[in-house]
């Protein structure tokens, strides 16, 4: 989950200023010190439209989550939430990775089509799990 160098090379990539580069991936390393877990959020679609804090409905899952967690926003832009328990990092991962790019927007929405959780609507099995 959690690649130091990866995010570095992220960040140098898309900070164009060196010295807010240079602090960003200084607190990487200070919550990669403190936090086992941490995952960069740059790309993920937890945002507000402006990129300077987390959506209400994110905040409020991580106040429901188990175990510790901190949220560290980038001044250029995005950020990194780091969870001291293993499981609700892989929970937040499951439920929030969804990336914003197009390209896996498209893919997200072809899924959903095949299938409908809604109670209502349709069933809670995948189609392929209803023929069997």
């Amino acid at each position: 989950m959690t690649d130091l160098d990866e995010m570095k090379s992220v960040i140098v990539a898309t900070v164009r200023d060196e010295e807010l580069a240079l602090s960003a991936c200084y607190a990487v390393e200070a919550y990669a010190r403190r936090w086992p877990f941490v995952f960069m959020l740059n790309d993920w679609d937890v945002w507000n439209k402006g990129k300077s804090a987390l959506r209400p409905e994110i905040v409020h899952w991580l106040s429901q989550s188990e175990g510790s967690y901190d949220v560290h926003l980038f001044l250029s832009g995005g950020g990194l939430v780091a969870f001291e328990s293993r499981n609700a990092a892989s929970q937040f991962a499951l439920r929030w990775s969804r990336r914003t790019d197009p390209a896996s927007a498209e893919t997200v929405s072809a899924r959903r089509r095949d299938w409908n959780p809604h109670p209502v609507m349709s069933t809670f099995e995948p189609p392929h799990l209803d023929a069997a």
